[in-house]
């Protein structure tokens, strides 16, 4: 054996047998880290009918025909997904959806269509820390109590960061349109928004187990842009057993014109309740230093009502 590493033509061929040893090795790791990976999506819930595997050296990509999850009564399936790791950080993942987007609930059913679509997943201590979800052109279609809805963007972005205690869920949205079937005054519109940008912070067992009484939902911050009118909101409400909330948001309003007209044109007010909110925004910027273009008002929900200001806008609405 030693006369053999001493013969001149295996030294010359000793550093491809080396560099083919450490490919097999990197191979052999590469194969066990992709199993691992599949093994914790099929621990989550998640199912497949086909599996590809890609990538060696550079990175790890799983291609997966038909996906599927479910957890009690809700589940997901999409056509086709891919994601995408590099071997030696396996904390954050890239995943691209080819297909539509088909979620289910015991209350409801949700469609996401797209024309181009990506998430990005951060995990870390074993569990999901951070996620962003992006899509352009989204087309949403949902049911939900007999109510169908139908939203459209041309972008549409989730972010969610996970804390010890609460997590934070933020919403993107350009150029949305939302409308839906029902024939009520209060539903029967659609509504165009040049942007809506929300971000809410809610308890981190949430996130498992669904919102539920006596949760506390915070909005850290909401921009709406809709022609005139810009409003900003933020505040916190509490959901009650019974299906209402309790609590209170602060508004922001930049022309009070173009919002009175927006709540026309949802059916929350009529045109009496138009003067009436005129009149009580000018008081109220008068009162408090604010001007007719730029003021402040309250938005309070409070036994089974809503109120803007002192104006009642009716039934408040259900959470569940």
């Amino acid at each position: 054996m030693f006369a053999l590493l001493a013969d001149k033509r295996f030294s010359l061929f000793a550093p491809f047998i080396a560099l083919a040893g450490l490919a097999l090795i990197g191979f052999v790791f590469w194969v066990l880290i992709a199993g691992r990976i599949t093994d914790a999506l099929s621990d989550n819930g998640v199912s497949w009918q086909g599996l590809e595997r890609e990538g060696f050296p550079a990175r790890i990509s799983l291609y997966l025909d038909a996906p599927q999850w479910r957890n009690g009564d809700l589940s997901w399936q999409n056509d086709a997904m891919s994601l995408t790791v590099m071997p030696f950080n396996r904390a954050h993942a890239i995943v691209d959806f080819s297909g539509d987007h088909q979620l289910a609930t015991k209350d409801g059913q949700f469609n996401l269509a797209h024309q181009g679509n990506l998430m990005s997943l951060v995990v870390d201590d074993d569990r999901l820390s951070r996620a962003s979800f992006e899509a352009k052109k989204a087309d949403v279609s949902a049911r939900f109590g007999g109510i169908e809805w139908r939203a459209q963007a041309a972008v549409l972005e989730l972010h969610m960061r996970r804390n010890a205690a609460r997590s934070d869920i933020a919403l993107v949205t350009k150029q949305l349109r939302i409308n839906t079937n029902e024939q009520s005054d209060r539903l029967g519109a659609a509504l165009d928004l040049a942007r809506l940008d929300a971000s809410v912070s809610v308890p981190e067992a949430a996130l498992n187990r669904g919102l539920s009484a006596g949760d506390v939902v915070a909005l850290e911050r909401l921009t709406l842009e809709r022609g005139a009118l810009t409003l900003i909101a933020k505040g916190r409400v509490k959901l009650r057993a019974n299906g209402t909330v309790d609590g209170a948001l602060d508004l922001d309003i930049v022309n009070l014109n173009a919002f009175a007209d927006a709540l026309i044109d949802v059916g929350l007010i009529n045109r009496r309740d138009r003067q009436i909110l005129l009149l009580l925004g000018g008081l109220g910027a008068a009162l408090g230093g604010d001007t007719q273009d730029r003021l402040s008002l309250p938005l309070r929900f409070q036994d089974r009502r809503i109120y803007l200001g002192g104006l009642d806008l009716g039934v408040a609405p259900k959470w569940r």
